[in-house]
Order: structure tokens, then sequence, then C-alpha cells
């Protein structure tokens, strides 16, 4: 084995993947040709919800509550001119074509004005085709009450807006401040460039501005599925912080669904949202983050923080079954977790489809999961294990919640652990427990990931592969690795495929690896491990081209199209499908020859021994300690 060295617990493993999802909302061209001879400037709209669907016409003005604000300034590209100053925008069914200012039932002229505009009213706008382009900023309070002036402001009550400044899109262009459950009622919107074209019909002139909306909130649900051969899982209760479960109990009954960050990591209620839009103008037409709307936030410690989330029990809502039942012969009158990731136990609400509001932060934050549980015997016997201080670490880079997408974490219970059967006295593990974590982003772009629960925890991730049924990644995907709390260099990873053959007595997982790569028959030609089972079957791990070590997701590779900057990963691509391991060296096996003193002393001329001296004398050879994760490869 090659020998490499990393600072990692050899019973924890973390894996993050990237996937599509039918959770997803679709990527539409959101400018419709609906020309007339007057030329007037027109709106629409489109709310983006968390489905594959858009939602318009009457839905979405319904989600809005049937009006939204637009700013609009046109130039060409730097001195800019207002055309709409904060104009109010209004749903009236059966409307459309009544006026030339009025051509999909959204009506702004003679139209109240605005708490925020300097203007005296809203009147008709035309088509300058003197100016190159127009840019159009949009929000909708949605069904919150809204106010302008910070000295009307109830931050129990209402969410505060400030205008709407074109002049620092790229930083600043709006904020809005409240509590987190009417900040979830708002809407904001992509800026929208119109471009005068040459010849002007190929422009965007003379078209109607149509917005598309998300929600300023994010959801998140998360479950659990168990792996372990030969047990099943029941009785989980979790943890609020690393000393404190969320029940006063002993492990009988399941508990209530908890993740929870630790320094100054903190779960916001309250806070203000700067709206920004970073890539802007012509040259970046085809950039992925185009015209975006992004989010920073400052939270109010004033209007309260919590570092624990709740997300409900796992026995939810039984609308949809989400315990299941006796495996083989454990006792029928339980209720046990799922026993595959599409099985997964979720905790929550079967009609809100489990997930929970929560406020966006594009900082992203460590997520911890720590639960005990406890194990049953599928024998019938009625053994059962318990289990404490089980935990799981998402990467803060992949828990970055953004507004209008909806996160899934899946937390996988296997018999890879690093929870005590007894804290007190013995080591951590069955030999070992994981976890593992999906993350399922649904917006434009989709993100899955997978964290297996260990110390520290080891993350895959891909982009676009599909991890929720059958943990598989694609032939020909960039797959990056991180480790939290730890530095992967080329000197500590190790890549291998690995073959089973059938009627084999052992299986696939991250004990039988470890065995086979220490004690089984090693071919220095073709850089072999080979160990036979009591059925002579051969579990076979060979040597593949060691990954590369990056600092970056690169854009293409991202689920949004940028780049992700400052990690520390390992990068491989797999060329053909199968089953790969990634090996991260902790402590590395050491081989040397060592003597004892009585050996030196006792030594004969041509002894390997003689003429050593005490400074030859070594400890007992080091076995080494290694954590490995299996990934499974298809085309």
């Amino acid at each position: 084995m090659k020998t490499k060295q990393l600072l990692i617990a050899a019973a924890v493993l973390t894996a993050l993947a990237a996937c599509t999802s039918d959770d997803f909302v679709g990527n539409q061209d959101a400018i419709t040709d609906h020309s007339d001879d007057s030329r007037a400037i027109s709106f629409g709209s489109a709310n983006v919800a968390m489905t594959r669907a858009d939602q318009t016409g009457a839905t979405a003005a319904g989600l809005l509550k049937s009006n939204f604000v637009v700013e609009g300034v046109k130039g060409n590209g730097t001195a800019l001119e207002t055309v709409f100053d904060h104009y109010n925008v209004n749903w009236v069914t059966n409307t459309a074509n009544t006026t030339t200012s009025n051509t999909n039932d959204w009506e702004y002229v003679a139209q109240t004005k605005h708490d925020l505009a300097s203007i005296a009213a809203q009147s008709i706008k035309y088509w300058d085709y003197s100016a190159a382009q127009y840019d159009f900023i949009a929000f909708s309070k949605g069904s919150a009450t809204a106010v302008y002036a910070a000295g009307d402001y109830d931050e129990d009550a209402n969410v505060l807006f400030t205008k709407i400044t074109p002049s620092t899109l790229g930083t600043s262009a709006y904020t809005v401040k409240g509590k987190a459950d009417n900040l979830a009622k708002v809407y904001i919107a992509d800026m929208v460039t119109a471009y005068r074209g040459d010849p002007y019909t190929n422009g965007d002139y003379n078209k109607v501005v149509t917005f598309k909306f998300r929600s300023l909130s994010a959801k998140v649900r998360i479950a659990l599925y168990e792996t372990v051969p030969g047990y099943s899982v029941k009785d989980v209760v979790f943890y609020t912080d690393e000393d404190t479960k969320d029940s006063p109990t002993e492990p009988a009954k399941w508990g209530t669904a908890h993740l929870f960050t630790t320094g100054d990591d903190v779960f916001n209620e309250e806070g203000t949202y700067t709206v920004y839009f970073p890539t802007t103008g012509s040259a970046n037409k085809n950039a992925t983050d185009y015209n975006k709307a992004h989010l920073s936030f400052v939270g109010e410690t004033s209007g309260g923080t919590e570092t624990a989330k709740s997300f409900g029990t796992l026995t939810g809502s039984l609308t949809a079954a989400n315990l299941d039942v006796a495996e083989v012969s454990e006792a029928s009158g339980n209720k046990y977790l799922g026993r595959s990731s599409s099985t997964a136990t979720y905790a929550g609400t079967f009609a809100d489809k489990y997930y929970t509001t929560v406020i966006p932060n594009e900082t992203g934050a460590v997520l911890n999961l720590k639960v005990d549980y406890k194990l049953v015997s599928t024998d019938g016997s009625g053994e059962e294990i318990n289990v404490t201080g089980a935990t799981a670490q998402v990467p803060k880079e992949f828990a970055s919640w953004k507004s209008g997408y909806a996160y899934t974490y899946l937390f996988k219970i296997s018999q890879n652990t690093n929870g005590w059967t007894n804290p007190s006295a013995g080591p951590a593990g069955l030999y070992p427990i994981t976890f593992d974590a999906v993350v399922t982003e649904t917006e434009e772009d989709v993100q899955e990931t997978i964290t297996t629960v260990a110390t520290p925890s080891i993350t895959t991730y891909a982009k676009g592969a599909v991890v929720t049924g059958n943990n598989e990644y694609t032939v020909g995907d960039n797959i990056y690795v991180m480790v939290n709390n730890g530095t992967l260099t080329a000197d500590n990873t190790n890549l291998y495929t690995l073959t089973l053959e059938a009627g084999a007595a052992q299986t696939i997982n991250e004990a039988s690896v470890a065995n086979a790569l220490a004690n089984g028959t090693y071919d220095g030609t073709a850089k072999t491990y080979t160990v036979r089972d009591a059925n002579g079957k051969a579990m076979v791990l060979t040597e593949a081209t060691d990954p590369s070590i990056v600092t970056e997701v690169v854009a293409a590779d991202s689920p949004n199209g940028n780049a992700i900057t400052g990690i520390n990963a390992a990068k491989f691509k797999p060329a053909t499908a199968g089953t790969y391991v990634f090996e991260y060296v902790i402590t590395a096996r050491t081989s040397a020859v060592y003597y004892t003193q009585e050996e030196i002393n006792t030594a004969q001329e041509g002894d390997d021994a003689y003429n050593k001296t005490t400074s030859d004398i070594k400890t007992k050879a080091n076995a080494g300690s290694y954590a490995y994760k299996i990934i499974k490869i298809v085309n």
C-alpha cells in the first residue's frame, strides 16, 4: 500500500455529491414578444416556485398579492436616467389590452404611487430608441405587511424596505428587514435588462418586460435511513448541542429532529437582507450568474438567534408512512428507520412535504447532527445495542441556504459509526457507523450532497450526479473530495478500484475494504490487494491514479456556475464504471526491521542486528490508521 499521512479518524467518512432533482425551478426565457404599434412599456410576471414549473398569470398574481414594485432606468450602460421611480404594478383580472400599457392584466398607469417614489403620479412610458438599454429591478411584498420608513417599523408585524438604488446595483440595490416569518412572505426578482439591438427589430424593445420572482425564504428538511447488516434502527434521539439532548428521557422514544451550529454560527430569527446584482452588463450576457439577484444577510441578535433548529419529529405526520416495519425477525410492533435513501424517514409533517421554512444564509455554516439510537437484531433474538453520541457534519460550502431553494439532508446510519456503545468505557464506534447527508437545492441549479458521519467527515461532490437512490456518480464526472478539519495533500490520498466476486460471504463496506488493504495479498506488479473469504470468493482492490489536489470547485462543476474557491479538496474523473475507494491516510503503516536490546546484545557477526546500537531500537510496528469512502460509478 502507498503510505500517505493526514490527521483524520478512520471511523468517520463524509461524502458530498451533486445531482439533478425534480424539485427544480425551470430556467425558461422570461421575455415574450407582445409587440404593438404603440410601443408602450408593459409588464408581466412569473413566480419562481420550488417546483419544476413556473407559476404565471393569475396564480403568480395571487402569490404576489396582485402587486409588485418596479424601478427602471435607461441609458448607454454608464449614464443612467430614471424612467420608473418605484412604480406600483397591479394585477387587474381581464384587463389585458384594454390600454396600451397593459397587455397581460398588469397595469401601472394611474395607479396609486408608491411610498418610496419621488414622483407626483404614475404615467405611461414608451420605449426610447435613443437609449442603448433599460434596466428593470422589482420586488413584491407578497402577503407581508410592509413599511418604507424606519420610524413606522414594527419588527413583530412588518418588513421594512429601503429605496432601490440603481447606481450601486453590484453591492447594494435595496434592503429588506424583518423577522423570519414575515420575510418568508416577500418575493424578489432577478434584474431584467432590455437591449435596443442592431438592427432595432432584433432587440428587446417593444416586448413585455417579464420578471421572475422567487420567495425570500428557503426550505430545509432532514431524514435518516440505515444500512446496518443484521440490525434495524429505532428510538432516535437528537441533540440540540454537543451535550444536550432534546428529550430528558432515556432513548426509548423518537426525539425531535435538530441540526445545530457551534461558535458564532446561529440560526437567525430576524435580520436585514441586502439585495445586489454582482454580474451585469452586456459583456456578461452569457454568464450563468448574469443579472441574478444575490443576498447578503446581517442578523439582529436582539430579535433572537438560535444555535439549534428544530425540524419536527421523525414520526411526523403518518399520512404518508415515514417509518418502516420489521425487516426480518425483529419485534414487529416497533417502528424502524427506513433502510435506503429512497425510503428514508423524514422529520416533520407530510402535508408540508416535511419542509421547514428558514431564513437564507448565502455565507453558510457547518451543520452538526448528533444522535442516540437503538440497534435491534433482525435474527429474532431480541438483542439490542444502544448507541450514543453519533455525529455528522455538513460542510458550510454546501449548507449555504439561498432564497427559493429547498434543501434535503439525508443522514445514513451504517456499520461505520463514531457513536459509543459505552461512552465511559470503550472506543467509539461499532467499527464503525457512517451517516450520509444529502442536500438538494431546487432553483435554476440543483445540488445534492452526501455526508458520512465520522471524525472528521469526508465529503464527495460531483455536479449533476444522482445519489439519492444508490449513491451513484457518472463516468466522466469530476468528483471532488473534502475533509472537515483536515488538510488533503498528494501524500495522504489514494484511489482504488474494487471488485467482489458473486457469491461472496463478505460485503462491500468501509470495514471490509480496510481489512482487504491491511491483510490482503499484495501483487506489486498488478498493484492489487486480494483477500478471499470463507466461500473462496475474492475481493480485489487495484491502485488507480491518485486524485489531484485542488483549491476550488471550478465554475463548470459548481451547482450555480460560480466557482467555489478557498477550499482544500482532492479531485478525480473516473473513466470507467464500477466501484471506487478513496483512502485518506491518518497515520501511515510502517514496516521497517525492529530490534530489541537483547537481539542487539546477542547478535553474532553476519546477523542483521550486528553492530546495531540502542538508537536502532524501535517501538512495535505501526499498523497505521485510515479512513475510506466507497464511491459507485455508473455509465
